[in-house]
């Protein structure tokens, strides 16, 4: 999957003017379930569904 600025293996920057927390949420609960073997995201270097998933946890923890 390429994720855009979505998702990459770094600290998401969503509390920066404009940014939308809720809309997020929602894609980090899409992201979470798609069944992607490799993500190649904007930023950073590419990985595995684990860290996706270990990714989109941590983030839902932090917000929801």
């Amino acid at each position: 999957m390429f994720s855009g600025d979505a998702i990459y293996d770094g600290p998401l920057l969503d509390e920066i003017g404009g940014a939308d927390i809720p809309t997020f949420v929602r894609t980090m609960k899409r992201l979470r379930e798609l069944p992607v073997k490799i993500v190649h995201a904007g930023h950073d270097a590419s990985f595995g569904r684990d860290r996706l998933v270990a990714l989109t946890d941590a983030y839902l923890a932090k917000r929801e």
